[in-house]
């Protein structure tokens, strides 16, 4: 016979106040004994530090959540001591299928980590270069940083206790040239007033340093080296240049090649002081060369007016590009570069685009030159359906290692109305 709903029957209440003379019984038992009285019903003794992620134990059929032990369980885990983290729980059936994880602990928003991560985008760091604003940028990706809540605004006490703070992990500077710092940015990176920097956003920033699209993928830019000596600091702003062309690249592929001049084009940052920022950020560089069609005195002649002191005659001993001993027209092509960044998902990058399509007047926005026309492709039939399209420079695409592996052959598709290479 089915009971009304919220009544218990006769047996489960005899039950249950067996159980509590049991308890008391062995409570007052080994209280006498002088020994632990933390044991419930049924022998079980809990953990010292009971999880509430544990699931509870199998119950016998006459016990339920009315049961006093079930209860007293229940009630010690829910007081038991939790965990806290900025970034919130982990998935308990996660944690519970993999003892292995540790549960998330309180970590100090500014903990000093190397795993710790900015997303920096290239056309904004070269923004920097231009603006001769490098410094004053370093401060703004800090901040940000600083800004786990993501309030946008931090007080100038507090800056200064993180920046120039002798025992902290973020000291960059002292104070007078922290306030230089925060005069010189101020309008473009954050805007000051009623003792706090707000800090301004990405859109606004790119804006004030007349970047009007952002056209490079973002890369993880380590916490870590903005607190390094700005020299460092600005090493790895123009690393991420290459960081973000080489990302693009797929797997297997050479990055394409780039000439100096364009690189001081897209970073401001002029060829000499490149190769010194390359070596202190530890960008990788590799050579490439580019293979044509036989070579004869005129052949030779027309490439060397082309490409200069580039161009060699290469023999070809083994007979990898036809007979044996044979000879081809050769040059040297601008090196490729990887940075030693990782890429990071684009997320907002359009909805940037766009606002600064709104803040920048059409016709304004760029340099007054034309898009370039892309010369480097990654296969044979890319390539050979732009030529179809239509090009006026040559075209290469790649055709594997050297012998040594350190540099990178490509071939050559000639534009119209050039000698034929191939």
């Amino acid at each position: 016979m089915a009971l009304p709903a919220g009544e218990l029957s006769a047996n489960l209440l005899a039950a249950q106040e067996r159980l509590a003379q049991l308890q008391a019984k062995s409570r007052a038992e080994r209280l006498a004994q002088g020994a632990p009285v933390d044991r419930i019903g049924h022998g079980r003794t809990p953990s010292l530090t009971p999880s509430p992620l544990q699931p509870l134990p199998s119950l016998p059929a006459h016990l339920g959540w009315d049961s006093a032990a079930v209860t007293a369980v229940a009630r010690q885990a829910d007081h038991a001591p939790k965990p806290q983290s900025c970034i919130g729980y982990r998935d308990i059936g996660i944690l519970e299928d993999s003892p292995n994880i540790p549960i998330p602990i309180f970590i100090s928003p500014y903990s000093h980590s190397a795993t710790n991560a900015i997303k920096l985008y290239p056309d904004i760091a070269a923004g920097m270069f231009q603006w001769e604003l490098t410094a004053a940028g370093r401060i703004w990706l800090l901040l940000r940083h600083l800004d786990c809540n993501g309030r946008g605004w931090l007080d100038v006490a507090e800056v200064r206790a993180q920046l120039t703070g002798k025992e902290s992990p973020w000291r960059v500077c002292g104070w007078r040239q922290l306030r230089n710092l925060l005069a010189e940015g101020d309008g473009v990176f954050w805007v000051r007033g009623d003792g706090r920097v707000w800090l301004r956003s990405t859109t606004n920033v790119a804006a004030a340093l007349q970047v009007p699209h952002l056209a490079l993928l973002p890369v993880a830019l380590p916490v870590s080296v903005l607190t390094l000596p700005i020299g460092q600091v600005r090493a790895h702003l123009y690393a991420a240049f290459h960081s973000s062309r080489a990302g693009k690249t797929p797997a297997g592929q050479p990055a394409a090649p780039i000439a100096r001049d364009t690189i001081a084009n897209h970073t401001n940052v002029i060829p000499r002081t490149q190769r010194r920022y390359e070596k202190a950020a530890r960008v990788h560089a590799s050579r490439n060369f580019a293979i044509g069609g036989k070579a004869s005195e005129s052949a030779l002649e027309e490439a060397a007016w082309q490409h200069g002191q580039a161009t060699f005659r290469l023999n070809d001993k083994k007979g990898i590009q036809g007979k044996t001993n044979q000879g081809y027209i050769a040059w040297q092509l601008p090196n490729s570069y990887t940075g030693p960044h990782r890429l990071q998902p684009k997320g907002q990058q359009k909805r940037i685009n766009q606002a600064l399509s709104d803040l920048f007047m059409q016709g304004m926005t760029g340099n007054g030159q034309g898009r370039m026309e892309k010369r480097f492709y990654g296969h044979g039939r890319a390539a050979a359906q732009a030529y179809n399209r239509g090009v006026t420079q040559d075209i290469y695409w790649p055709a594997g290692r050297g012998e040594n592996g350190r540099a990178h052959i490509w071939h050559c598709l000639a534009a119209p109305n050039t000698p034929a290479r191939k």
